[in-house]
């Protein structure tokens, strides 16, 4: 009997793992996925919905071993890890004819749970764009029952980029830039670390925090924003500032990069940063009304030729591309297409997930950073989309301010 509990268990494991590439062409045939305002609505309308978290039960307590997946969740969720739902599928048969939302982290797993379930006959079942990540970076404004809705085990904060303004303006904050003092001062080797700082932050590189504790005391009760480049580093930080007894402890939830992966027009942000590069880094909405609005816009893609052509033989990388983009492989390439191009052209570059591809699996060696740099220094101005193409994709299937994206991508219907 044991051996076929754990036989069915495997199957379950492997039934789900084979869909981890479900497109998310699938929303809204067996299960809809919603933005929060709806959510928020759905859960307003429906008082015996079931919120499920198919997260890790590290993720969903907030004891994961990598901090960065402690993101908190929502109240009253029931947490199922997302290969024991084929082993509860009768424990959720109360829920049959009822209404179910469920969420992870980002919302792959939910879109793979959510069409399972609606396969099983499940009738009313819908997936939270964007999950948790998305949640952190939204102000309330954008989801209006989250601060009813979120909770967590953190004795830190998350802001997102918005919420983030408004303590960088209180003068009474503390804003915390715990990078190296090479990125912190715009010299690192690296140049896609070189993106500028917050203005009137002080630099505590993380290595350097358990021996300035006595120094830094003087800020135990004042409100702190921390933050690096991508948010990992912020939360190690928090960390080590909370166990000191400090209480009001913000994260700036994925770092200074959420600055330029925003997904708004506002220039608000862009106003409280000093030592900015010559060129622009740029977001998904920011790409999105660049792409439409400049017919002449020189768009480089510097992804491997079969990365481009959706021919790549990991899935994940079957991006697609934005329409009208060359596909380059080398900078000597680029400078050549450019030869007898006029310099009053704009130019849009990009690759699949970040400004820097050293040492990426199956990507060119090179520092997008460095080359929009040296294309400024020439006369070009240089767009660079700093979290990549992966960031309008996802965008444009979790974002409402951004659904649009999907207008300028070419060759991708999705990868849920």
């Amino acid at each position: 009997m044991k051996a076929k509990i754990l036989g069915f268990l495997a199957f379950s494991i492997l039934y789900i793992n084979a869909k981890a590439q479900l497109n998310q062409r699938f929303d809204n045939t067996n299960y809809k996925a919603i933005y929060f305002s709806e959510a928020c609505k759905l859960i307003a309308a429906n008082p015996d919905l079931l919120l499920l978290d198919v997260r890790s039960p590290g993720e969903y307590a907030d004891t994961g071993k990598s901090v960065s997946y402690n993101i908190g969740r929502l109240n009253g969720a029931v947490n199922l890890t997302i290969d024991s739902v084929p082993a509860h599928i009768k424990d959720l048969e109360q829920y049959k004819d009822k209404t179910i939302l469920v969420y992870c982290s980002h919302s792959q797993r939910s879109r793979i749970v959510s069409k399972y379930l609606g396969d099983n006959g499940f009738k009313n079942v819908y997936s939270l764009n964007g999950g948790m990540t998305q949640v952190n970076k939204t102000a309330i404004a954008g989801f209006p029952c989250k601060s009813s809705l979120y909770t967590s085990n953190l004795p830190y904060k998350f802001v997102g980029p918005d919420d983030a303004v408004a303590l960088i303006k209180d003068r009474n904050t503390v804003i915390m830039d715990v990078r190296t003092p090479t990125e912190f001062n715009i010299r690192d080797t690296s140049e896609y670390k070189n993106v500028g700082r917050i203005r009137g932050a002080v630099n505590v590189p993380l290595n350097t925090i358990d021996k300035q504790i006595t120094l830094l005391a003087k800020y135990v009760d004042k409100p702190i924003l921390i933050y690096d480049l991508f948010g990992q580093d912020g939360i190690e930080a928090a960390i080590k500032l909370t166990n000191a007894g400090f209480t009001k402890v913000n994260v700036l939830f994925e770092g200074i990069n959420t600055f330029f992966a925003n997904t708004s027009t506002s220039d608000t942000k862009r106003d409280l940063l000093i030592a900015s590069p010559a060129y622009k880094l740029i977001g998904v909405r920011e790409t999105v009304d660049l792409v439409n609005a400049n017919p002449n816009l020189i768009i480089a893609d510097f992804r491997p030729k079969q990365e481009f052509e959706n021919k790549s033989g990991n899935n994940f990388s079957n991006l697609g591309h934005i329409k009208n983009a060359v596909n380059f492989n080398s900078v000597d390439d680029l400078e050549a297409y450019l030869k007898d191009k006029p310099k009053t052209l704009p130019i849009l570059i990009y690759s699949s997930f970040s400004a820097s591809m050293k040492g990426m699996a199956g990507m060119a060696n090179t520092d997008l950073s460095k080359v929009s740099r040296q294309l400024s220094i020439e006369g070009y101005t240089v767009y660079l989309l700093y979290s990549g193409l992966y960031s309008v994709v996802w965008a444009s299937a979790n974002v409402e301010s951004c659904k649009d994206a999907a207008s300028i991508l070419v060759d991708h219907q999705g990868f849920y």
